[in-house]
């Protein structure tokens, strides 16, 4: 990433634009997860000078999301700009995306994302992007989520269910996660 800000100049010749999840491909495969979500509910690419400089994706949340914000809730699953792009410019395209929201999906009220401690992130451009701190993923569980791996392949297996017989496995015990949420609408609160 550059050093320079992504100041009045750069927001002036940038704009997002709703796309596919297949044109957003080539920048999904340079995320460090290097894969998509399994339901992209909303795809948004940023354009910068006519080029498309990177892209932001909103899925569906794990399944308790709704209960715990109370109301419809959206992740903001991937965010990815190429690293010419100046800094900041992450909280310029969230900022933009949220807009989009509101106007053309009124009925999501909540976003939640998730930074990977694993990956070196600690949610810095959650925080300044005004999200809330929402504690870790495992908060509130009784037991450490695990993934299963198959030592003769390496292949991982989110559920035991999953394994097929003939694997040899290890339970590997997955890094719990900040959780930031940011709340589209605040609820009214009754008198």
């Amino acid at each position: 990433m550059t050093t320079e800000s992504f100041n009045s100049a750069w927001r002036a010749m940038s704009r997002i634009e709703q796309s596919s999840v297949k044109q957003a491909n080539a920048f999904i495969q340079m995320h460090y997860l290097k894969k998509r979500p399994a339901i992209v509910l909303l795809c948004l690419m940023m354009i910068c000078n006519n080029e498309a400089v990177g892209c932001i994706l909103y899925s569906a949340p794990p399944m308790q999301s709704d209960k715990r914000y109370k109301g419809k809730t959206w992740e903001l699953s991937r965010l990815y700009l190429l690293d010419r792009i100046p800094c900041n410019a992450e909280t310029w395209l969230i900022s933009q995306s949220i807009r989009h929201i509101k106007r053309h999906h009124p009925d999501v009220h909540h976003l939640v994302s998730y930074a990977d401690p694993s990956a070196g992130h600690q949610g810095t451009i959650y925080k300044a992007a005004n999200w809330r701190p929402d504690g870790r993923t495992d908060d509130d569980r009784k037991t450490a989520r695990c993934d299963y791996v198959d030592l003769r392949t390496g292949k991982k297996y989110g559920r035991a269910g999953n394994v097929p017989k003939t694997a040899e496995v290890q339970k590997v015990p997955r890094i719990s996660k900040h959780r930031f949420h940011y709340p589209i609408y605040q609820r009214t609160q009754q008198p």
